[in-house]
């Protein structure tokens, strides 16, 4: 989707003079005639750039990158739009080795945002998380681009399980937000911040368990009394991303404020039995705990419900508004 990706990119700033790159769109002279009567390997470096420009428009990655990548006289910009080029086909590796190759000539923020998000695609956390952290820490650097590098590395330390490291680097980056007065700040980028706080919680919710086999009254009791914290908690976090006027964001909150009650309600219900228990007494154990938490499958019926309905508002297209649509359908199934 278009901003829940998991690294949030920030716009590159592109120097007077230098050779155009994909998003630049004014025409470029063609010197050796018409593309398509030519062969990769008789077109000079021009047109290569050309035929690499016009192929990425028209949405062929394949022969882009092989025209880029073909161009005999390496230029920053040819090296960019290949790295472009091989990161829309998925071919990762290829692409984090031509941003890596363009860092080495000019080492813009924008490409190592890219290039962090590479390397996140690819499973390596720690690198990404690493490569941000030193983004964030580069002297002069814009403040919404520190933020957001902050907010970028957050979501790696989160997923890799450093969530307490995750949570200060959020919470520092919203404060930057707030206290920038020098430009406009996109809803989306607080949005998101308050997003993956919630999530930081949420993962502090999943992880505390329930065994009424394993543990006595009070253990079970101060374990559901944590798990009810972390969930209000993460619910504060995406309330305020709701709260911040981003659509995308705000169904990506919603259904996960759903998804906890309806957890909850899975948990508690599957929960392994208290020991000692006979068939009958099992049965009936079963009986009166799902009765008792029944309230939490309303909970999250209407959560989905709100969440549905602010999407077909703002006109939300990403994956959580499906996700929304499949869970409300399995509740309503439940209750029924």
């Amino acid at each position: 989707m278009k901003r829940i990706a998991v690294l949030l990119l920030v716009g590159c700033a592109h120097s007077r003079g230098e050779s155009r790159r994909i998003e630049i769109t004014e025409p470029t002279v063609i010197t050796a005639g018409p593309p398509e009567q030519l062969q990769l390997g008789e077109m000079d470096d021009a047109t290569l750039f050309d035929v690499g420009t016009r192929a990425f428009q028209a949405g062929d990655f394949a022969k882009a990158a092989a025209c880029f990548d073909r161009i005999a006289q390496p230029q920053p910009a040819a090296i960019w739009n290949a790295a472009l080029s091989y990161e829309r086909r998925g071919k990762l590796d290829e692409a984090l080795a031509r941003y890596s190759k363009y860092i080495q000539l000019k080492n813009e923020p924008d490409a190592q945002f890219h290039a962090a998000l590479v390397e996140y695609k690819l499973g390596r956390l720690a690198a990404a998380a690493q490569r941000l952290h030193e983004l964030s820490a580069r002297p002069g650097l814009p403040t919404l681009q520190k933020a957001s590098a902050m907010v970028q590395e957050a979501v790696c330390r989160i997923e890799s399980g450093a969530r307490a490291e995750g949570e200060i680097l959020l919470r520092a980056a919203i404060e930057m937000y707030e206290k920038d007065n020098e430009e406009p700040i996109d809803p989306a980028l607080p949005a998101q911040a308050e997003f993956w706080l919630g999530e930081a919680f949420r993962g502090s919710f999943r992880a505390e368990t329930l065994d009424p086999a394993g543990m006595d009254e009070k253990a079970l009791g101060d374990a559901l009394e944590r798990k009810a914290q972390f969930l209000l908690s993460a619910q504060g976090h995406y309330l305020r991303c709701i709260r911040r006027g981003d659509g995308e964001w705000a169904t990506a909150a919603g259904f996960r404020i759903g998804e906890m009650y309806e957890d909850l309600y899975e948990q508690l219900v599957n929960a392994p039995l208290p020991r000692g228990l006979d068939e009958q007494q099992s049965v009936l154990y079963r009986q009166q705990l799902r009765d008792k938490v029944k309230n939490l499958v309303g909970k999250a019926i209407r959560v989905y419900e709100q969440t549905l309905s602010t999407a077909q508002r703002v006109g939300a297209q990403n994956p959580y508004v499906k996700k929304t649509e499949d869970a409300l359908e399995r509740l309503r199934k439940l209750l029924l």
